[in-house]
């Protein structure tokens, strides 16, 4: 007779069999299910573009190339939906929306969003983009014929002048350089919106009496002849951020590592811009985007006759802060705004000296 103890290990049954073998089949198959959700990149969205390529570089690092051929992280740790808008204020309006995660915003619009606390969520200034008016490099220009009578800010009185868009870096320019001429924006001239590419044709024919060239449409205008600098964003402002990647808050606290990725890549893509060994293909593929010569683009993209761009992403606090400041100082903003305290340049690859 056989006996059997409390704690003995009796053969299991083949439906025991079966239904252990369905129990791990079913743990193995959501194991595998969290790691592949775990890996999957991150898709960004993201709003850029005010003035397409080169100048919002922006435009130029995730090209099917630099995807394919330079950067590390695109497809790996994030993915992006890029929007291409008219201005930076159409950016921060998405950015404040939710309908994107991180925009290409000009030191203007930042502020006018943070002082109308348009981005309760919070927000983190992350990269530099461009910067105007930094000695040795080009600076945004305010523009008439040649031959016009206008010769000082003061004699804009009476006047139209184009800019692309209202809140826009180049309103806050003109904005400035006129109450320093005891200009009134609202009552002594008509400021209207034109694209870019238009404003120069708009100029010859006399639609306007004065308005603004940014690169790439500077130098290609300029070469021309019949145009003379009026007043600069170098003049008005001095050294200034003009572009900076913002991330908002929710994001960054989400995906600090998609974040991390994207900023690694966006660095990487200006090393690999920047390296003369790469001139020739960056020229290609900026051509590509401009519809533009490589010829007329090697005239000044990436050269002194190009913008600064820090070449690490890091954003200058002073440079950030003077456009802001003179928003207040000529009411254009009503509080003002302390933009240091929402830099957040922890995420680029490599150290900030700020």
């Amino acid at each position: 007779m056989s006996r059997t103890t409390p704690n003995a290990k009796l053969p299991l049954s083949r439906r025991d069999l079966l239904r252990t073998g369905t129990m791990v089949a079913a743990a193995l198959a959501s194991s595998s299910w969290s790691a592949r959700a775990q890996s999957a990149p991150v898709n960004i969205r993201f709003a850029t573009g005010g003035g397409i390529g080169p100048n919002e570089i922006t435009t130029c690092v995730w090209l099917d190339y630099l995807k394919e051929n330079v950067l590390k992280s695109y497809g790996k740790a994030y993915t992006l939906d890029i929007t291409y808008t008219r201005g930076s204020p159409v950016a921060a309006q998405l950015l404040a929306a939710g309908q994107v995660d991180i925009g290409t915003l000009s030191s203007p619009a930042f502020a006018t969003a943070v002082s109308k606390n348009a981005l309760p969520d919070g927000v983190g200034i992350v990269a530099d983009v461009y910067q105007d008016g930094h000695p040795g490099f080009a600076t945004n220009t305010f523009l008439v014929l040649k031959d016009s009578p206008i010769k000082t800010v003061a004699d804009l009185k009476g006047k139209k002048v184009a800019i692309n868009a209202f809140g826009s870096a180049v309103d806050i320019v003109l904005r400035v350089a006129l109450k320093r001429a005891n200009l009134d924006p609202k009552r002594d001239l008509e400021i209207v919106e034109i694209t870019f590419p238009n404003i120069a044709p708009a100029l010859r024919d006399n639609r306007i009496d004065c308005g603004i060239l940014v690169i790439p449409f500077l130098p290609l205008e300029i070469a021309k002849g019949d145009l003379r600098p009026l007043f600069t964003g170098a003049d008005t402002l001095g050294p200034n951020e003009v572009a900076f990647m913002a991330a908002s808050d929710p994001f960054i606290k989400a995906h600090p590592e998609a974040l991390r990725a994207l900023l690694a890549d966006y660095v990487l893509a200006l090393d690999w811009y920047y390296d003369p060994k790469n001139r020739d293909k960056a020229l290609e593929l900026v051509s590509g985007v401009m519809k533009s010569s490589k010829e007329v683009l090697g005239t000044y993209f990436l050269t002194p006759r190009d913008y600064y761009r820090d070449r690490n992403g890091c954003v200058s606090p002073k440079a950030l802060q003077t456009p802001i400041d003179a928003m207040f100082e000529h009411k254009l903003i009503e509080q003002k705004v302390e933009s240091a305290k929402y830099l957040k340049l922890q995420y680029l690859p490599r150290p900030c000296n700020t």
